[in-house]
């Protein structure tokens, strides 16, 4: 990674501000709820744009990247999200609202393909590669656990939910000019030349069970992921009914040991074993989940369990890439689509179930959806050592 060092930490301070944006959205959720007199369904709305935005600016990124390059999908994407963060407090309807979260999130997917598509490009092995998707995911965690307190000062201090997407989109503009003039390195792929059969076995690689197993895990972890970031303050003002403030620290503290686990993961993930660290992750972060939901006077739980979801998404975008080493961008690119659409599942399916029912019955979404990403970890451990599924795999070779 030496010789592309600026561009790894590009990758780095990009995902860093992945994180910030996606704690303001979370932390500014009551404050913009009581300011613009919204339902938890319109709430879950908002948030559901910002997901179907992402799903469909990830789509077709992984296949751009390859025909345009690293450079130019980072520029555009960089200059454009700063841009629309900085419009989002123009709207002063639900439906300017809802289109602005839907466009912001557009520009996430099609940037967060690219920040990833870079890990590979820059790495000289598996296991720099493996280390530096944990180090990028945590640097998302570390941006995640600085700006929730710092998001409610400066929307309390300024009397409006929206002041903090001003500042992020002033900085992430800034951040644009640094890359102007760098070149990042080129993804590894084939060529377009190809000959005929070997285009047949790269779409018979990205069809074998073991990549649909990856894109399920992803998805269904995402719904755990995403409905804790997204929902736990909103989830503890209004049913464990603690103050803004206090939930933001709530939050805070969650991605710390969030960003701890994933910071850590490149020091025991290669010990324990992908699958095992994916395993032991998911059955922490559900014990801990069903038990602070049954428990309600132990909240301190939802904390602990940012430790276990740490290392599972970086883990399995590892794999994968591993897998087919050739269609990297196309890989991340389907599986970052997956986890989009987990997003959208989730806030919306929250957002409703907290209307008709209730915001508790609701969070028992997250402790089910951890207890799927085991079974399907279990399938693509058990596709991953069939020899017919290892053969498949040889294809994109």
């Amino acid at each position: 990674m030496k010789r592309y060092r600026f561009g790894f930490v590009f990758a780095l301070w990009g995902m860093l501000l992945y994180g910030a944006i996606d704690a303001m959205r979370s932390a500014t959720g009551p404050m913009l709820q009581a300011q613009t007199h919204v339902t938890y369904t319109q709430l879950g709305a908002l948030f559901a744009a910002n997901s179907i935005g992402y799903l469909l600016g990830s789509l077709p990124s992984g296949f751009i990247i390859h025909r345009t390059g690293l450079t130019r999908t980072l520029l555009f994407g960089s200059i454009a999200m700063g841009a629309i963060l900085v419009l989002v407090a123009v709207p002063n309807s639900f439906v300017l609202l809802w289109f602005a979260f839907f466009v912001l999130g557009f520009i996430m997917g099609w940037l967060e393909i690219a920040l990833n598509a870079i890990i590979p490009a820059v790495s000289n092995s598996a296991r720099a590669e493996s280390a530096g998707f944990n180090l990028l995911h945590g640097c998302y965690g570390i941006g995640a656990t600085l700006f929730p307190t710092l998001v409610i000062y400066l929307a309390t201090q300024s009397g409006h939910w929206s002041t903090p997407f001003l500042a992020v989109g002033i900085l992430t503009l800034a951040t644009a000019l640094s890359i102007a003039r760098y070149r990042f390195p080129n993804i590894r792929t084939q060529s377009s030349t190809a000959d005929p059969s070997s285009v047949s076995n790269r779409r018979k690689a990205l069809t074998t069970p073991l990549f649909y197993a990856f894109l399920l895990s992803i998805m269904l972890y995402v719904v755990a992921e995403v409905g804790t970031a997204s929902w736990l303050p909103t989830y503890l003002v209004n049913a464990r009914h603690m103050g803004v403030s206090l939930s933001s620290w709530y939050l805070t503290a969650f991605y710390l040991l969030f960003s701890i686990g994933r910071l850590t993961g490149p020091l025991w993930v290669h010990r324990l074993g992908s699958y095992a660290s994916m395993l032991y992750s998911s059955v922490f972060s559900l014990a801990l989940f069903a038990a602070v939901l049954l428990i309600p006077q132990w909240p301190i739980l939802f904390i602990l369990s940012g430790l276990g979801f740490a290392v599972t998404f970086p883990t399995i975008v590892h794999l994968a890439s591993q897998a087919f080493p050739l269609e990297t961008g196309r890989v991340i690119g389907l599986l970052l689509t997956f986890a989009g659409i987990g997003s959208i599942l989730v806030n919306w399916l929250i957002g409703v179930l907290s209307t008709n029912l209730s915001i508790n019955r609701a969070f028992w979404l997250i402790p089910i959806s951890l207890l799927l990403v085991f079974l399907f970890t279990v399938i693509a451990m058990a596709l991953h050592r069939s020899p017919v599924t290892a053969s498949q795999n040889e294809a994109s070779l």
